[in-house]
């Protein structure tokens, strides 16, 4: 009886914190508000989960998971959000890769809106994604066009991209009222669109030719 106990209360956290999170926002949120919320001592909420931090990243986790194994499934595991070493994908892959991760990530996004809006509040969160995005797209590029990949003008150009895509990216999620048919079709075209950048032309201009 006392493990349901623990469960009821546990579910009950979560939820009040998913209604706290989305009203006040991320940084606003307090455990003390939560635990108010959640009819528990925050003495008592401590004892589930050690921080805020904590907390959300249990609320989040299973849907950066399934973005994680989303990544991982289109490209036969060469590339981990966890992880930037060894990525060589062309510029075809690269593509085919975007044409059918639009469509999962709107899948996750549409089943998971909440956890996702609250991992996007998370600043260090969107940033370590970011940062993971340049360094992948950086590495992509130095492969596919020979620029050595710790010049300050691909690190530049990359982390460009990266900041652009995925807060484009979040933004069309959050504010978008098409149907599901039409929304992947705009996100596809939208991350197909930065592939078409990435064209000869355009990398000589960065080396100078």
């Amino acid at each position: 009886m006392a493990q349901i106990l623990k469960d009821d209360v546990k579910s009950r956290i979560i939820e009040s914190a998913k209604e706290e999170f989305q009203t006040n926002s991320y940084e606003k949120t307090s455990m003390r508000n939560i635990a108010s919320k959640s009819n528990i001592t925050v003495g008592n909420l401590y004892r589930y989960f050690k921080s805020k931090e904590d907390l959300s990243s249990f609320i989040v986790g299973p849907a950066l998971e399934k973005i994680n194994r989303l990544v991982r499934e289109l490209t036969n595991n060469q590339v981990d959000i966890y992880n930037t070493e060894n990525i060589s994908l062309t510029t075809d892959q690269i593509r085919d890769m975007l044409d059918k991760l639009g469509d999962g990530i709107v899948d996750i996004y549409l089943k998971h809106r909440i956890e996702v809006n609250i991992l996007m509040m998370r600043e260090e969160v969107t940033r370590s994604m970011v940062n993971w995005f340049a360094e992948a797209l950086g590495q992509i590029i130095s492969s596919n066009y020979s620029i050595d990949e710790k010049s300050e003008e691909l690190k530049l150009m990359a982390a460009s991209y990266a900041e652009s895509i995925f807060r484009g990216l979040a933004y069309m999620l959050r504010n978008n009222k098409l149907d599901t048919d039409t929304l992947k079709r705009v996100v596809k075209v939208y991350m197909e669109s930065y592939v078409d950048m990435l064209d000869m032309d355009l990398v000589n201009k960065l080396k100078g030719e």
